[in-house]
């Protein structure tokens, strides 16, 4: 696939993965499973869209089968892990911060929560170098955050679904 040095915005999400990784079967497999584990882990976690058993028996088998046994993961398994960890933690982090957070914990984790684009990024520089991910890194971020929700709409979302503090009777 050949696609220009800027990446317009009618290729979609896979075809720029594609690109990105440089066709490597093994790195889009891994990039996919990441961005289907997360997807649905993020339903399951915040609630807000129905997750199906079918759905959830995917997660676990890309899980526990098919990232442990993928040929890409367990060549770079020293280079990715730790960038996994990161990853999953970052994760934790912004869902801690959007739960009890003030306005400008909001604010950080309106910028971290996204890191499955950070894993993305790391295994296009594993398939083409750190120059290639520079050049990814920026394409990516782009073109993922362009339909991205904005902060003001994350916020009023996040904060109309909170609960308020109970009402003391301090008479």
């Amino acid at each position: 696939m050949t696609l220009p040095g800027k990446m317009p915005s009618m290729f979609n999400e896979q075809q720029l993965i594609r690109y990105w990784l440089k066709d490597n079967q093994d790195a889009i497999a891994l990039a996919n499973a990441y961005s289907s584990i997360s997807q649905i882990w993020d339903d399951l976690y915040d609630g807000d869209k129905p997750v199906s058993k079918a759905q959830i028996n995917t997660m676990m088998m890309q899980s526990l089968i098919e990232i442990p046994t993928n040929p890409f993961f367990m060549q770079h398994y020293n280079q990715l892990m730790p960038v996994v960890q990161h990853c999953l933690m970052t994760w934790l982090d912004a869902n801690t911060l959007e739960e009890m957070g003030d306005e400008r914990d909001l604010q950080v984790s309106y910028i971290i929560r996204s890191v499955t684009t950070d894993l993305i990024i790391h295994l296009a520089g594993l398939v083409g170098g750190s120059l290639w991910r520079r050049q990814a890194a920026l394409a990516i971020r782009k073109a993922i955050y362009h339909d991205n929700e904005d902060f003001t709409t994350y916020r009023d979302e996040i904060l109309s679904q909170r609960k308020p503090p109970p009402v003391s009777d301090d008479g």
